[in-house]
């Protein structure tokens, strides 16, 4: 999967600097890297005046660490003015995770979002190199003896016997959690477009009064899936910018106009505190299924003996 650490940099501090303006719900890793098979914490915390909070959703990391990753939590405790809970996770897929904000409710029926984060899971290294980053040499060798044997064998059977254990378990617990499933990371950008703008529609965000956030969310998915599909800065860019750069690459005026009022609208409903008409929050979400959905790579039929052979997708 092609990662663009600028892009996603962009988005990291944009995210953050909307979210100060609306929530001081914090999430924190202890360290952005992890390997496969570690526990690592996730550090939760809200200021103690809003009250103890009722739960955490965690359902926009579903995809990417399912509950049955969850491997247990402090529950709520007030630490120094605030409300903190920290919760104990595992991945066992090596990968760059972009982890969306959290829902944290209060007991007042309000829902603070966090802050979204970034993980790297990285493959656990295999023994030889491990050897190799701790320059370890051979040494100068005696003549073999055969109690010489007796720990390296006691190491070797306790190595496999850990070995098989550990195997035992990952199967295991990978059969009960349902990890054979697709990661999101690994769905094409026009699948993972679809499940967010679904996921976005189930939040029910306008109908709730909170368009800003309906709206930002909208253009965070439109532009990930643009950047995606047509590698183009889109998660970095201007409005203008994408559109300009979308006309480059040939995309129809019945795709590029609707495209354009969705920004105009959204930008005013994000940077000017506009609320576009009531009839354009629906009008908005069709419009933005309509792009994936014409744009998504097509599979071509398979040509005659002899023929030129086509692109391998195109433009819906």
């Amino acid at each position: 999967m092609k990662i663009y650490p600028l892009a996603f940099l962009f988005f990291h501090f944009f995210a953050l600097s909307l979210g100060a303006q609306t929530t001081d719900a914090v999430a924190s890793f202890d360290s952005g890297y992890v390997e496969t098979g570690n526990p690592f914490v996730l550090h939760l915390s809200v200021p103690a005046h809003l009250g103890q909070p009722a739960n955490v959703d965690f359902s926009p990391w579903e995809t990417l660490l399912p509950a049955q990753n969850i491997l247990g939590s402090t529950g709520w405790q007030n630490r120094d003015g605030r409300w903190a809970n920290d919760i104990s996770l595992i991945a066992f897929d090596s990968a760059q995770l972009w982890l969306p904000p959290l829902g944290i409710a209060l007991s007042d029926g309000v829902t603070l979002q966090t802050n979204p984060l970034e993980l790297n899971v990285l493959p656990t290294p295999a023994p030889d190199e491990l050897a190799e980053m701790n320059g370890i040499k051979d040494i100068r060798r005696e003549h073999a003896d055969w109690t010489d044997f007796l720990l390296p064998f006691a190491i070797i059977g306790g190595a496999v016997l850990v070995l098989a254990l550990a195997v035992w378990w990952f199967l295991l617990r990978k059969k009960k959690s349902g990890l054979l499933a697709e990661r999101v990371l690994r769905l094409p950008p026009h699948e993972l477009a679809r499940r967010q703008l679904a996921e976005l529609e189930r939040r029910g965000y306008w109908q709730r009064g909170e368009i800003k956030t309906y709206y930002s969310e909208l253009t965070r998915i439109l532009r990930e899936y643009l950047e995606h599909r047509f590698q183009i800065p889109a998660l970095e860019s201007a409005s203008d910018d994408i559109l300009r750069q979308l006309g480059e690459r040939s995309l129809p005026e019945s795709l590029l106009v609707p495209l354009a009022e969705l920004f105009r609208w959204a930008d005013l409903a994000k940077f000017a505190k506009a609320v576009p008409p009531e009839s354009f929050h629906a009008q908005a979400l069709r419009e933005a299924r309509r792009l994936v959905e014409q744009t998504q790579p097509r599979e071509t039929t398979e040509m005659p003996a002899g023929a030129t052979t086509p692109a391998a997708s195109q433009v819906a």
